[in-house]
Formats: structure tokens, C-alpha cells, sequence
């Protein structure tokens, strides 16, 4: 598929926009909540956003799709992107889980990538000691760190965790590009940059 990772994200082609052109511009909030009842979907645009940051043949914001980098982000194979996950079917993400995968290593600058990007999905499972472990690195992340976290329930995040991050919200469309509104997605954009957006 020779598409662009965040382009081809057609059933929410207006969060996928509006995150291209955070990264055009060099803005993309560092913690972020990508939430909606369509899980998938958020799994996949975070991915896609590892990606558009990422990309060595990066272009207008999106990921060329096909580099090595990207097929690496894209089969879960890069050193700079984790995603954290519950592990054997358990019902939470531990607090180990997220000291090794994340808070023992956000600090260090990106092997080879541009941006560490931490996807934790789903981070409604992450423990409360995990929530609270993880506040002031979703408060003042390291310059090189993106950290998103995926969740069909935000609401049942601790408020501390959702008030340190901005939120976009993934509806369950069939395809809303006709909602694209270039002046829209400015005063989106203006507000992902001050305070928790609600897109």
C-alpha cells in the first residue's frame, strides 16, 4: 500500500488531519489521549502518528508508508515506538510494566528516531499506582517523547492523568472526511496547543 499512514486513516480523517498538521508544525502535544468507542482505530492513529513523526522521508506532516522506519513502527519492530499492552490476558497493566517499557526509559534520548513515542492501549487497565507513577512524566515529558494513551472509557482515567494530557476524540464514522473544514481544524489546532481539546 503506497498511501500515507495518517492520509489513509479515512474513518476519521478529521483527527487524522488535524494530528498531520500538528506535525507539519512541530506541535504535537506529548501527552496525548486518542479515545473514542472505536479502539482500533485510535490504536491505529497512534501508530500512524509514530510514523508521521518518524519518517526520514516525512512529507507535509505524513509518513511516506513504506520506508523501513515505517514498516518497523507499523510490525511493532522499533527500538524509539512501544507499545504497552496488558500481557497473557491479565485484567491490568502493572506498575512493572510500565517502570520497564516506559518510566525507566523515557528519559533517554531516541536511539535512531526523531520522537520515543509510548502508545499504552488500553489505558483504562493501567493500575492507579501505575496512573499516579506515571503523572509527572505525562506533566513535564522529555523533549523527545510522545507518550498516547488509548481508551474507549477517558472518564474512568484518574482526572490528575486526564488534566496533564489533550484529548482527541475518534467517533465511530463510517468515513467523516466530508467534515473537514480547514478553519475547523485551525481553531482545533489552536486549542490542541492550550487546553484538553475536545474534537
Amino acid at each position: 500500500d503506497m498511501s500515507m499512514p495518517l492520509s489513509a486513516e479515512h474513518r476519521h480523517a478529521r483527527v487524522a488531519e488535524l494530528l498531520r498538521r500538528a506535525v507539519a508544525r512541530q506541535s504535537v502535544p506529548q501527552s496525548l489521549i486518542l479515545c473514542g468507542p472505536d479502539t482500533a482505530g485510535a490504536r491505529s492513529m497512534a501508530v500512524a502518528l509514530a510514523q508521521a513523526l518518524n519518517c526520514p522521508e516525512q512529507a507535509d506532516g505524513d509518513a511516506c508508508g513504506r520506508c523501513a522506519t515505517c514498516l518497523r513502527i507499523a510490525s511493532g519492530d522499533h527500538y524509539d515506538v512501544a507499545i504497552v499492552e496488558r500481557e497473557d490476558g491479565a485484567a491490568t497493566i502493572k506498575i512493572e510494566q510500565l517502570r520497564e517499557k516506559v518510566l525507566g526509559v523515557v528519559g533517554y534520548r531516541p536511539f535512531e528516531a526523531r520522537k520515543r513515542v509510548f502508545i499504552i492501549d488500553p489505558a483504562d487497565a493501567i493500575t492507579e499506582a501505575g496512573q499516579d507513577a506515571l503523572l509527572k512524566t505525562l506533566e513535564e515529558p522529555p523533549p523527545a517523547a510522545v507518550i498516547i494513551l488509548v481508551t474507549a472509557y477517558p472518564d474512568s482515567l484518574a482526572r490528575t492523568v486526564q488534566s496533564r494530557c489533550r484529548r482527541l476524540r475518534l467517533e465511530r464514522v463510517e468515513d467523516d472526511a466530508a467534515e473537514v473544514r480547514p478553519g475547523d481544524l485551525d481553531a482545533a489546532l489552536a486549542f490542541l496547543q492550550i487546553g484538553r481539546a475536545h474534537v
